[in-house]
């Protein structure tokens, strides 16, 4: 044998032996880190449980903290909404990287669904709380991806368990196949050798695992910290409260904030959960616990605002838990707590405003309207009287006009403080607004006169006390009160008749020269009715078409027919022909006044077309009353030039009468607008001249075409000295002036002789006819 040779087989001898101590060497540390990870493959398995139940109670908290937001769409609850839907969009992708690829059954698809749930969800909240029917499909949506969740993490714990049990038996296998080859180590080298190999990269992919698993734990104490700072940096208190089978309570966790509500430290919490109930102010505590038993009975959440005294000072706080029964019985809430102190105080002082005047503190209508209602019912059971005392401020309205608002304001608070002063403490003072305010007196005698006898004292002594002087911005001021009494047991008609029969006795008080006090008087209230029941029928008329005109005629000094003037009658369906005198006055008070006029103007517009078209006929002037108020409506002018362009009458057949008391306000606007339809060849008329105020000097720049002499210095023309002399001024004055004078209310042949031997240029009266309709008059006529 060469020395080559030799070389050779002692070089392989050695290499045999280097090969075996190698191999079993190699076995050696294969075994143990074969079962270093045969103990750490259950360990992965809990692992990859651990992470899809913390994923499924994220996507839990964000399914409750939804149904809470439905529940009560507050703004902390949508911010609460907010934050469980970032936790669940940061677990999902922790989630979906840590098992992207694995190969789970139903992974890839629950992502899938889940990233659709929170995507919808996200853009249902990205512009502000949403409305909750935007809410209801993102929450059917979630609670499905949630039920497959739990189907799915139950699934995972089966299989992480099963692939562990079938690793560590494949891992018992390669035991046992080591230990066989140690025993033929000698006659296997080789196999050996390549099997030392494979179990080799065996490990490297074992070990190349175990570094992408403690990545993974990496990850999630990453992510356990990213939630505690979240937790520790939300407004309020993040906890986990539970409560064992036998009741007994622990807090396994509370962020941070719980040092900032309750003024002790997480840990203090956690040693001893009972130092949160004695934060508690001592009311609020029952009310706490009983609102948890109700939750723990229930499973539902459960919510609950109680005050928290910290440093002297009362803090309020809300509270939100969702239950959770666990397996031995008890009940695990997981919640949050937040301040809820500005909230109160704003609700507190919403409160106030709804229920109270701003400028006097006293309750206001709605208010008083509670508790009127309240008294009533009170007064009625325990058979005992109360008044109302509506009072009102007399010329308020003038002292804001010349002192301005502030001192207005100065007087009311003042007023508010005496009436306070002036009664008792049980009884209700209120301002129903502006200058009115109520009193409501309760318990004031069981007998109507003693009642009553109360009502007036009490009224008496506010009129005393609100008759004193003030001092308005350092200057004194003078005022007085017009006061109404309603009494409980007049009232059957509940609580909105007590009220106005307060007012109309006020508005007699104010009739009996103000400063003074009266009860309601029940014949003024048959009257207001009477007038209401009237003006509603004289709208329904209106439209109806129940009104009509008749027509008076007006005579010149020849006798011969000069014109008519239009009188409005109502012809009542029931009660027939209505004169004017009884709706006239209504009309004009309850603005009825406007749509009635208008349509006087248009139907004498309409006969005088009809007129024209006879020759007997067509050179009647017609004269339509037009009262103050109609005047001055701002419309009138165009009103009245409309009307004349639809009928096409010539317009100097229309003659317009205006009383003395339009010349009371505004006299150049009333110039102007005479002076416009005066252009376009509308006569006018002064109407019962010499009983109003008229001027002389706005009288001579009138564009008047008549005077009218009033049927009261008619009616006495012939006995009265003083009716004489005011007739023959009034035609001198007419004279002079270049009008025309027509005397009305002309009744006898004597009047119409006096009047025609001192001027007058025309006359009407039932000497020479009544008011009639137009068809009549047609026949008549001529014969005049």
């Amino acid at each position: 044998m060469s020395r080559a040779l030799r070389f050779l087989q002692r070089r392989l001898s050695l290499l045999w032996a280097f090969v075996l101590l190698f191999v079993a060497g190699s076995v050696a540390h294969l075994w143990v880190n074969v079962t270093q990870v045969e103990d750490a493959l259950p360990l992965a398995s809990l692992h990859k449980e651990r992470d899809f139940s913390a994923l499924l109670g994220d996507v839990s908290r964000l399914e409750g903290d939804l149904r809470l937001y439905l529940a009560a769409p507050q703004d902390e609850h949508y911010e609460r909404l907010l934050l469980a839907l970032d936790l669940a969009v940061l677990r999902q992708r922790d989630n979906r990287i840590i098992y992207l690829g694995t190969g789970v059954p139903g992974v890839t698809e629950m992502h899938a669904l889940l990233g659709e749930a929170l995507a919808e969800l996200d853009v249902a909240v990205a512009d502000g709380a949403p409305a909750a029917t935007a809410l209801h499909a993102p929450l059917a949506a979630l609670i499905a991806v949630r039920e497959r969740l739990q189907i799915l993490n139950d699934t995972v714990f089966q299989l992480s368990m099963t692939q562990a049990s079938v690793q560590r038996s494949k891992l018992v296998r390669l035991r046992d196949t080591v230990s066989a080859m140690i025993v033929l180590l000698g006659a296997l080298g080789v196999a050996l050798a390549l099997s030392l190999l494979r179990q080799r990269r065996s490990i490297a992919a074992l070990q190349l695992r175990d570094r992408a698993l403690q990545a993974a734990e990496e990850q999630q104490r990453e992510l356990r910290e990213r939630l505690e700072r979240v937790a520790d940096n939300v407004p309020g208190m993040i906890f986990q409260y539970r409560r064992g089978a036998d009741g007994h309570p622990s807090l396994p966790y509370a962020s941070h904030g719980v040092h900032e509500i309750f003024g002790v430290s997480a840990e203090a919490a956690a040693q001893d959960s009972s130092v949160l109930l004695d934060a508690i102010h001592v009311d609020d505590r029952e009310r706490v616990i009983g609102a948890f038993d109700e939750s723990a009975r229930s499973l539902l959440p459960c919510l609950v605002e109680f005050r928290v005294v910290r440093d002297g000072i009362e803090l309020w706080m809300a509270s939100h838990a969702t239950p959770q029964r666990q397996a031995d019985g008890g009940t695990l809430w997981h919640g949050y707590t937040y301040d809820v102190t500005r909230r109160r105080l704003a609700e507190e002082e919403i409160k106030h405003l709804a229920f109270y005047d701003a400028l006097t503190g006293l309750p206001n209508r709605r208010l008083l309207i509670d508790r009127l209602r309240h008294a009533m019912l009170m007064a009625a059971r325990n058979h005992q009287g109360g008044a109302l005392l509506f009072i009102d401020l007399d010329n308020f309205k003038t002292l804001n006009d010349t002192r301005g608002h502030a001192c207005g304001d100065l007087l009311l608070q003042q007023v508010a403080r005496r009436l306070l002063d002036a009664v008792r403490a049980g009884d209700t003072v209120a301002r129903l607004g502006g200058d009115e305010f109520v009193v409501m007196l309760e318990n004031i005698g069981s007998a109507r006169e003693t009642a009553a006898q109360h009502a007036e004292q009490v009224g008496e002594k506010v009129l005393a006390a609100l008759t004193q002087p003030y001092l308005l911005n350092g200057k004194d001021y003078h005022g007085t009160p017009s006061i109404g009494v309603a009494l409980f047991d007049d009232c059957e008609g509940g609580l909105e008749e007590l009220l106005k029969r307060a007012d109309l006795a006020m508005y007699q008080a104010k009739g009996a020269g103000r400063n003074t006090l009266r009860f309601f008087d029940p014949a003024m209230q048959s009257l207001l009715a009477a007038q209401s029941a009237l003006e509603a029928e004289m709208r329904q008329g209106l439209r109806a078409g129940d009104f009509v005109l008749h027509y008076q005629p007006q005579l010149d000094n020849g006798g011969r027919l000069a014109g008519v003037e239009a009188l409005v009658r109502w012809q009542h369906p029931q009660r027939g022909l209505i004169a004017p005198g009884e709706f006239i006055g209504l009309a004009e008070s309850s603005g009825l006044i406007q749509p009635l006029g208008q349509w006087v103007l248009e139907a004498a517009c309409e006969q005088i077309a009809r007129w024209q078209r006879d020759p007997e006929l067509r050179r009647l002037s017609v004269a339509v009353n037009v009262s103050a108020r109609q005047f001055r409506h701002p419309d009138f002018v165009s009103r009245v030039i409309g009307a004349i362009e639809r009928t096409a009458i010539p317009a100097d057949r229309l003659k317009l009468e205006l009383t003395e008391s339009l010349l009371l306000d505004n006299v150049e606007e009333i110039i102007a607008r005479m002076n416009v339809l005066k252009a376009r060849g509308v006569c006018f008329a002064l109407d019962d001249f010499g009983t109003g105020y008229s001027s002389l000097a706005y009288l001579k720049r009138l564009p008047l075409d008549q005077l009218k002499i009033d049927r009261s210095f008619v009616r006495d023309v012939l006995t009265d000295p003083n009716d004489a002399a005011i007739a023959r001024t009034i035609i001198a004055l007419g004279q002079t002036l270049g009008l025309h004078v027509l005397a009305e209310g002309v009744e006898t042949r004597d009047q119409h002789e006096f009047l025609v031997a001192h001027g007058c240029d025309a006359f009407q009266g039932y000497l020479f006819g009544h008011p009639q309709h137009p068809d009549v008059l047609n026949t008549v006529a001529p014969a005049h």
